[in-house]
């Protein structure tokens, strides 16, 4: 392990809250991503958010205008992009492809030109590599290598490897193993600083390994780690690399990822893990609500539009609809719907467009149901069965099959959809299409061992 080193070059706090995190995105995009705001621009940003009064998802503001800085994008897997690639196979649409150093479930991240993505190598994944390439023509930028501070269970399709996604901002990358080592890279590959997690709180112990995400903040990134050990959600700061926060939570096992939001101005991350779903305050950890007696809620994200979160399950009347606003246990006075006997959400994450939640069950079956009340509206039948969530554009959904196919409905106003296109890549033997990231015409597909751009 390398020692801690602290980052340089820390933006001036010249505006404070919210404003100050507006007014250094839209910064930052300018700076970074090539994209030539004016300062009427960033003015308007700026104004735009003193407007939110109510619900605000910070996450959602700048991250789709031409970064992807997180799992899921900005938390919800939803793009306000348009121009992304419709066709592709094989042979048509790639704009590069390229093979990775080592082997990982992780989807890859985008922040300005480059693409972020973690694996690992070796029998015991022994070997934690962190790369990232150009945007436009996949050339490799660099690749930093660590030693892991502990071996993992071995290895299978169903143990994770480099499963978890990092996360990217305008200061680098941020990447956590199952092997409990979370480090912090500048945009050139340098060290900024680096942990691991088993080494202070105990190896993580379970069947399945670790597939929980790094969550994106402001000014942090939290981390649920949910096992048959000593279990917790942590808050840590992404300048020093220091605990903000760590809350103890009793063994239980989960691979869901959380959710960043703010309601009626108040910083929230919330979490859905085996038997529960709860709220805690960004600032120090307080539990804000929660909802108990969910059953297998253990892989899905929670997903918002903002007034509900809807928690997804493989248990057949366990997804639902909570609505934003109470505290204490909730379990009677918020929860808005429970789907019925036929709605189930399996690895991939539900997604919100407009008044519509989609789920994918395991046989690869598409529902659609009411926000409002959870009724089903209408099924659809993919290509085949999920491992990655989603991806909503304004007016088409993505459905990216584990064994390469991506199906492109459209959505019109009947709130019905059209297949549009399925997409083929070929995925070898043993291998699956686990995520993706999208930017300006391109979306970047991430198989175990490889790197695909799509996209002219």
């Amino acid at each position: 392990m390398l020692g801690w080193r602290s980052p340089s070059g820390q933006a001036p706090e010249t505006l404070t809250g919210d404003h100050l995190l507006f007014y250094k995105r839209a910064c930052c995009q300018s700076n970074h991503a090539h994209l030539k705001y004016s300062m009427a621009k960033i003015i308007s940003i700026i104004l735009t958010c003193l407007l939110v009064q109510n619900t605000e998802l910070l996450q959602a503001d700048l991250s789709n205008e031409g970064n992807w800085p997180a799992f899921r994008g900005n938390g919800n897997s939803t793009t306000s992009l348009a121009e992304l690639p419709l066709s592709w196979s094989d042979t048509e649409g790639i704009a590069w492809k390229v093979n990775l150093t080592g082997y990982g479930q992780s989807s890859p991240v985008i922040w300005g030109e480059t693409v972020y993505v973690t694996s690992t190598g070796g029998d015991g994944k022994e070997k934690l590599f962190i790369e990232a390439y150009d945007l436009s023509s996949g050339e490799k930028q660099w690749v930093q290598e660590f030693e892991a501070s502990r071996t993992p269970k071995e290895v299978n399709d169903y143990i994770s490897r480099g499963a978890p996604t990092p996360v990217v901002d305008e200061a680098g990358v941020y990447a956590f193993f199952e092997s409990g080592d979370l480090v912090a890279l500048d945009s050139s590959g340098g060290v900024r600083w680096q942990r691991s997690l088993t080494e202070e709180y105990g190896d993580f112990v379970g069947n399945h390994g670790v597939g929980s995400s790094l969550i994106n903040t402001p000014n942090s990134i939290v981390l649920l780690v949910d096992h048959d050990g000593p279990s917790y959600l942590i808050n840590i700061d992404k300048a020093s690399g220091k605990n903000r926060w760590k809350i103890k939570r009793k063994a239980r096992v989960s691979w869901s990822t959380p959710l960043y939001l703010t309601h009626n101005s108040l910083e929230q991350i919330v979490v859905s893990s085996n038997g529960e779903a709860a709220a805690f305050k960004l600032e120090d950890g307080e539990k804000l609500w929660w909802v108990e007696g969910i059953e297998k809620n253990t892989v899905n994200a929670p997903t918002t539009n903002g007034d509900i979160v809807i928690i997804g399950s493989s248990e057949p009347t366990q997804t639902m609809a909570i609505s934003l606003g109470g505290s204490g246990d909730i379990s009677e006075s918020h929860v808005k719907w429970r789907a019925g006997q036929g709605v189930t959400s399996s690895f991939g994450s539900p997604l919100i467009h407009d008044d519509t939640v989609f789920f994918v069950n395991r046989a690869g079956a598409l529902q659609a149901a009411s926000v409002e009340d959870g009724s089903v509206l209408w099924e659809r039948r993919l290509p085949g069965s999920t491992w990655a969530s989603p991806l909503a554009t304004a007016d088409r959904l993505y459905f990216f099959c584990k064994e390469g196919p991506t199906a492109v409905h459209s959505l019109d106003v009947n709130k019905t959809s059209e297949e549009l296109a399925i997409n083929p890549l070929t995925v070898a033997e043993g291998d699956r299409l686990y995520g993706f990231a999208v930017a300006p015409g391109r979306i970047v597909i991430r198989l175990a061992e490889q790197l695909i751009a799509v996209g002219e």
